[in-house]
């Protein structure tokens, strides 16, 4: 909501969630707006008549209702990452808003910290010389925290197009993140245009993993990079350097200007003053057929290609093909605490006048819930 709070040219009219409780959460966390709310993005479309939409779904529902508001004529479209799960479900989307000339937007909103772009300046710089190879540690899946961390090593390095990639996978417990079957590691090569290669790590080693920071060494020096942070070694800093960023408390990973910033290129888009939103649909499916390249190498066991002919999941492919046989019994989803499954409406009212936020009340009720005191 901050994306959209910021921005002065923005009013949020609406609210469409099937889960009553949610709805009615939101709409009451924003009593000031009296928002419309429907129980159906097509009902929403037709009556609010937005134009603009924010997909803020599970993973595998992303497709459905950015094709329904292409499909009802919304000037664009922000939906969160991951873009799809599958390169037929990030194709659809495109496809869609291309037909009606949706603008789409994926909430890689990083891009927009301060970190990122001053990295992103000084690479175009060639503080560091040429780039030769990034580093990056994630962890809670691939397609969780790894998509941000890819897309921020392409736009710090200028949005290389990828050329192969080589990925390993283990799976041997039945593990879920917001309903989408993940990995319980994985590591991967993948390699871009003009021999940069990038080099990711998830779930393998927890210590110093994040969404948001990797390291880029060049031919002339290195740079470790954060949403906050920009420090950098070549012949003439005496030593690793901090750069000034220019950041300050608003100045967030997620939400706050960060988000802002998003939405004023959106609108800046739409107005025809940038060529391209910097998290446009198509930059966002490149890092879509990163992941799912990854997965599809450790499905073939070899090199893997672009462009990726596979259109469904392959992490999915290899369960289904027993490739990935489990070896502890028992599906969980790590984000499960998000569910509002079970969730008593009262008792999250009395957390949120308790001034906690959403994640942390979903967590301590679903605590609850498991101790039976729910």
């Amino acid at each position: 909501m901050d994306g959209y709070a910021l921005v002065d040219d923005i009013d949020v009219i609406a609210i469409a969630d099937p889960v009553a409780h949610a709805r009615s959460q939101y709409a009451d966390t924003y009593a000031d707006l009296h928002l419309q709310q429907f129980d159906s993005v097509e009902q929403m479309l037709v009556t609010a008549k937005p134009d603009i939409v924010s997909v803020c779904t599970w993973h595998l529902l992303h497709p459905a209702p950015t094709i329904a508001a292409a499909k009802a004529g919304v000037q664009a479209v922000i939906c969160e990452k991951p873009m799809a799960i599958g390169m037929g479900a990030a194709d659809s989307m495109i496809d869609a808003c291309q037909a009606s000339g949706t603008k789409l937007v994926i909430s890689h909103q990083r891009r927009f910290t301060k970190g990122w772009v001053k990295a992103r300046e000084l690479m175009q710089q060639g503080v560091i010389g040429q780039p030769l190879f990034v580093t990056n540690k994630v962890a809670e899946g691939l397609t969780n925290w790894g998509t941000h961390s890819i897309d921020g090593s392409r736009f710090v390095l200028g949005d290389p197009q990828p050329q192969w990639v080589m990925g390993a996978v283990e799976r041997r417990t039945d593990r879920f993140e917001r309903d989408t079957a993940i990995e319980d590691a994985c590591l991967g090569l993948v390699h871009f245009e003009g021999d940069i290669q990038l080099f990711i790590q998830s779930d393998l080693m927890r210590e110093g993993a994040t969404a948001g920071s990797f390291q880029i060494k060049g031919t002339e020096g290195m740079m470790e990079v954060s949403e906050s942070r920009v420090r950098l070694m070549n012949a003439s800093s005496n030593g690793w350097l901090d750069v000034e960023i220019g950041a300050g408390e608003a100045d967030r990973a997620i939400g706050g200007n960060t988000n802002a910033a998003q939405v004023r290129e959106l609108l800046q888009w739409l107005q025809g003053e940038v060529e391209e939103h910097r998290g446009s649909g198509r930059q966002a499916r490149v890092t879509v057929e990163i992941m799912m390249g990854l997965y599809e190498s450790a499905r073939r066991q070899h090199v893997v290609n672009f462009p990726l002919t596979e259109k469904g999941y392959p992490l999915e492919l290899m369960i289904a093909e027993d490739g990935l046989p489990v070896e502890v019994e028992g599906r969980y989803d790590i984000r499960a605490f998000l569910s509002w499954d079970g969730v008593d409406p009262a008792r999250y009212k009395e957390l949120a006048a308790e001034g906690k936020g959403h994640s942390q009340i979903m967590r301590q009720i679903h605590v609850e819930l498991e101790k039976g005191e729910g």
